[in-house]
């Protein structure tokens, strides 16, 4: 499953793609996701809950994460696992962060754009194939909307407390794609 997308958010892009390296900061804006560690090669631990139907799915599993501060760009290598009729994910992202042209100076924005492949394997394959580019696009709105509110913060000491559980994601994209 191949994805593409946009996003806006308030700041400059050195200033954006900082705080995107704060991966900790970042995953709280991922509804559905948290960090758990680290492993001895850096790559962050964690796990993603979102539900399919009404099968709610742990992913536990593990993060790469590349950052390249100076273009303001970055690539994040995710895989996971369930023990759901054997469940698992990998996901390739790459994004890069640009100035938005037509902010208004005194209040600069940034646009991300990203490209994403996900590779679903097990019961979630055929989800792939007819739902997953809807919960991508959903996921995408709703962590652009949280990553908003957290960067409004300024000092990252906020939570994203308004983050939008998963499992209310996935009904939303089913919803979207019945009407």
């Amino acid at each position: 499953m191949q994805f593409e997308g946009a996003f806006r958010v308030p700041g400059r892009p050195e200033e954006v793609i900082a705080k995107f390296a704060d991966v900790e900061r970042m995953a709280r804006c991922m509804p559905g996701a948290s960090i758990e560690g680290r492993d001895e090669e850096g790559n962050y631990l964690g796990a993603m809950t979102v539900a399919f139907g009404p099968k709610r799915i742990r992913f536990r599993g593990k993060m790469a994460c590349q950052f390249d501060l100076v273009h303001c760009s970055g690539i994040l290598r995710g895989r996971g696992a369930a023990d759901l009729r054997a469940a698992r994910i990998e996901v390739r992202t790459a994004f890069k962060v640009s100035l938005d042209t037509e902010a208004d100076p005194g209040a600069p924005y940034s646009i991300v754009s990203l490209t994403s492949e996900a590779d679903l394997q097990g019961v979630l394959a055929d989800f792939a194939r007819t739902g997953g580019a809807a919960v991508g696009n959903i996921l995408m709105e709703d962590f652009a909307k949280n990553l908003a509110a957290e960067f409004s913060q300024g000092d990252g000491s906020g939570d994203a407390s308004e983050a939008i559980p998963a499992h209310k994601i996935v009904w939303r994209a089913i919803k979207a794609k019945l009407t």
